[in-house]
């Protein structure tokens, strides 16, 4: 009897286990539309970043980078264009089916990556940097989203590591799109 509760038990932690895993792999949701319409081949998409309702530890971003993390708004733009580098890259990388990135603002869609919550980690190092928001994503010349993406909580991890800074940052934004493409690709 023992050896039978033992082997229930075992199996049973390893199926919490594998779920809980399934559920912080991919840290997304699609909070309305559909993402039905990216699937199709030979498109392209443009991307812009929304850092413009940004708090970090419940403050504004400006404040939080000169309080909290020694840093300044003018250090945090001039990164920005690495973080876009790094989630553009890998969109294209991951995307199979679907529209590839361009810097064409005149693309036949865009989307909006806007951070609502951010963290950079410590200034000593420790700790993930991290982000959450939503992605939006729009068809030429239409003010309204046709799909709407919540990213609950983005960490930027290498090999499981945890990343500070900008460059926890930058790996944060690279796996949004990993993410972003396997929603795409399970559209329905």
């Amino acid at each position: 009897m023992y050896e039978v509760m033992k082997r229930y038990l075992i199996g049973l932690m390893m199926v919490v286990m594998v779920v809980m895993t399934a559920a912080a792999d991919n840290p997304l949701r699609v909070k309305s539309g559909s993402l039905k319409p990216l699937k199709d081949a030979g498109q392209t998409i443009s991307c812009t970043f929304d850092f413009t309702k940004t708090n970090a530890n419940q403050k504004p971003l400006n404040e939080y980078l000169a309080d909290d993390y020694g840093s300044s708004r003018r250090d945090f733009d001039s990164e920005v264009p690495t973080m876009v580098q790094w989630f553009t890259e890998r969109w294209d990388d991951d995307i199979k089916k679907g529209p590839k990135y361009t810097k064409n603002a005149d693309a036949p869609f865009h989307m909006v990556v806007e951070v609502r919550t951010l963290q950079l980690g410590s200034r000593n190092g420790l700790g993930a940097s991290s982000f959450s928001g939503y992605v939006n994503f729009y068809r030429k010349g239409e003010a309204e989203p046709f799909a709407v993406v919540e990213v609950l909580k983005q960490q930027g991890t290498q090999f499981g590591t945890p990343l500070p800074g900008y460059l926890g940052l930058n790996q944060a934004f690279s796996d949004l799109a990993e993410f972003l493409c396997k929603l795409i690709k399970r559209a329905k």
